[in-house]
């Protein structure tokens, strides 16, 4: 049931930014900004400059954070 429950949220977009809380990879909100390394055309929470996976950290995260407004220097 949990994991069911996840996949939908996984797969819902956000209509505002959701600022200090948790974010599934395939999200995206409206205040996507992508980093420079971002596929062109593609739009998820994993590429957003605002959100941190920890991608530069030996493992990344499975959920990252919404840091928006602010950006994550990566």
């Amino acid at each position: 049931m949990m994991e069911n429950r996840r996949r939908r949220q996984e797969d819902t977009p956000l209509s505002v930014p959701n600022a200090e809380g948790n974010v599934w990879p395939k999200q995206v909100c409206p205040a996507f900004e992508p980093r420079a390394d971002t596929p062109e055309g593609l739009q998820q929470c994993w590429y957003c400059r605002c959100a941190d996976f920890h991608l530069d950290k030996p493992r990344s995260l499975d959920v990252g954070i919404c840091y928006w407004p602010k950006k994550i220097s990566k």
